[in-house]
């Protein structure tokens, strides 16, 4: 149970981290410093 509570954290960070630069790249794509 340990293990597998500790691979859904690695999971849900991961998910985490993907959200965020998605959201990042979102925001320096967009052409609004133009």
């Amino acid at each position: 149970l340990a293990k597998d509570w500790e691979k859904s954290i690695e999971s849900t960070t991961a998910w985490a981290n993907i959200a965020s630069i998605r959201m990042l790249t979102r925001r320096i794509a967009r052409p609004s410093y133009h």
